[in-house]
Parts: structure tokens; sequence; C-alpha cells
């Protein structure tokens, strides 16, 4: 049976009109970030401490294009920070209709905020922890046979990477508990891998840090074994059980759902009261 020409208008109306949503946001982003481009720029800056060159601690550029093109560069990734969470709401409500009721309010209260809260975790990682230590070490490692003059397009080069590729690896809990629950990739396949864990974290670490040296590239894999070991034991939560036996997932599930319950009555019943 084919899509009815009204249905399928409907849904390109709606496509449509997400899509405009989106491209007003990436608009709003973009200009947020030509705005604010000092005060973005001296954040970004911030974790080197003031050791990118002699010249107040400021990157330099050598080509008078330099400094212009590394802003809008800028500006065009703060439009596609802003769209991005506009994209992933429009995407979620398009496909909403496909997913039963447990699936959607999976998606819409833990599968969405964990998604946005990982990433976020990892650009914080990058920030507070990550490049102060690298930068550090880096800034200072040739000090007595060299002076340190950085450009602008290779340091934000080196910080936007990092910020968007270590976010990403975040998200591999939350990934791999996402395919154990739905049954893609169990918690046995998953135990598998996980003597291959340390090299190809040391392997990923050299490719995501441009630098490649051992500071970064170690800052970087620790990280990515811990969060597989977070993603193991979340796999093994919702591994299946015996017929009959509930998984700890579901358990932990039980108890949250009586919990707010019981309290849920308790403040009726002081309303009640009152």
């Amino acid at each position: 049976m084919g899509v009815p020409r009204g249905a399928g208008r409907r849904l390109m109306r709606r496509v449509r009109m997400r899509l405009l949503f989106v491209f007003f946001a990436f608009g709003v982003g973009a200009a947020l970030a030509w705005l604010y481009r000092e005060l973005i720029f001296f954040w970004l800056y911030a974790p080197a401490r003031g050791s990118l060159s002699s010249f107040g601690g400021l990157p330099i550029y050598t080509s008078p294009t330099e400094a212009f093109g590394v802003t809008i560069s800028l500006a065009m990734k703060g439009g596609m920070a802003a769209a991005f969470p506009v994209a992933t709401y429009s995407v979620l409500t398009l496909v909403s209709p496909l997913l039963g009721r447990k699936q959607r309010r999976f998606v819409l209260w833990f599968f969405t905020p964990a998604f946005f809260l990982c990433y976020l975790g990892g650009a914080a990682f990058v920030y507070f922890v990550m490049l102060p230590a690298g930068m550090r070490y880096l800034l200072n490692f040739g000090t007595n046979i060299a002076v340190a003059q950085i450009r602008i397009s290779e340091y934000m080069s080196l910080v936007t990477a990092l910020l968007f590729w270590v976010g990403v690896m975040f998200e591999l809990p939350l990934v791999m508990f996402l395919l154990a629950k739905l049954k893609l990739v169990g918690y046995d396949r998953w135990k598998k891998f996980h003597k291959y864990v340390p090299l190809a974290a040391f392997i990923l670490g050299a490719i995501i840090t441009p630098t490649f040296d051992m500071i970064n590239s170690t800052l970087v894999a620790v990280p990515i074994i811990a969060l597989f070991e977070v993603g193991l034991f979340l796999s093994w939560m919702v591994r299946p059980r015996v017929k009959g036996h509930r998984s700890l997932w579901q358990k932990v599930k039980a108890l949250a759902k009586r919990g707010w319950t019981a309290f849920w009555t308790a403040v009726r019943g002081g309303d009640d009261v009152l």
C-alpha cells in the first residue's frame, strides 16, 4: 500500500517547516557568535594561560585573511552548535509517530537529555582538564630552544577538533547502552572487545589529537577506556535474564517508579490536608 497523497503532503510541509526552524537557529547562532566573537575567542584562549605568543599571550596570524577566515569559521560553528539541538528535536518529532508509547518516553525523558549531557561532559573535560594540561606541557617543552608564536588558525583547529571529537567519544556509554537495550549488540559481545579497548583507545587518542604527543594521547585514551567500562556496566544492566526474572535496569526503573508514586501520593495527600 502506498502512502496517501494527503498524508505525504502533510509530511513534506512538516519537513519544510522544521528545516526552516533549523536554518533560523543556524542564522541566530552564527550571528551571536559573530557579535560576541571577542568574548568567545577570549574564552577559547583561556586554557593556554597567555602562553600562545610573546604579544600579550595572544596567537598570531601570518596572512591578511587568516584572522578573518578563522572568525568566519567560528561563526559557522556557532551556527551549527545552535542548529544541532533544533535539528535533533525536529527529527524526534518527525519519527515519534513511528515509535510506541514506551519508546517515545524513553527517547524524550532519558536518551535525549543523556545525549546532550554526555557531549557537554566531554566538552567540559577538554576545556577544564585536557587543554590546560596539554597546553602547559607543549608550550613549555621547548622554551630553551625556541619561542612559541602560535598561529590562530592552528590553535583554533586544535581546540575545536578536541571539543567536538572528545564530546562525541563521551557518547560511547550511551551508544553501548542503547544497542544493548535494542538487543543489537549485547553485553557478551561488548565483553569480547574488552581486551582490545586499551590499544584502540591509544590509537584513537593519537588520531584525535593532531599534536601526536603522549600527554594529549593519554589524556584522551584514559577517558575512552573508562567510558567503555561504564558502557559495559550499562549493557550488563539491560542484558537478558532467565525467563521470569527482571534485569537490573528493569528493577531500577520499577524502584524509581515506586519512589515517584510514593512522593506524588504524599504531595497530593498534603494538598488535600491543606
